[in-house]
């Protein structure tokens, strides 16, 4: 009876990586087509990018405009005229 059984976990253990091996190919390939990942970086990256470069949460072209440096954001010692 031990004798039809031998090699039946060899089998069965290559036939389970085989499935691993090919879900997670097809898995990244999924990844990779969509730019799933791509989009969970790039999208949040360009707010923070425009509030390192222009202070202002946004996209960095956008936000160009707002800069505090521009002339019309800056403060005034003096105030707001009456």
């Amino acid at each position: 009876m031990r004798r039809n059984n031998h090699g039946q976990i060899t089998v069965e253990a290559v036939l389970i990586l085989a499935i691993f091996v090919s879900t997670t190919m097809a898995g990244t390939r999924l990844l990779k087509d969509k730019k799933i990942l791509s989009s969970l970086v790039e999208a949040p990256w360009q707010h923070l990018s425009g509030m390192i470069e222009n202070g202002v949460w946004g996209p960095p072209e956008t936000g160009r405009g707002l800069h505090p440096n521009h002339i019309t954001r800056h403060g005034s010692p003096q105030g707001d005229a009456p």
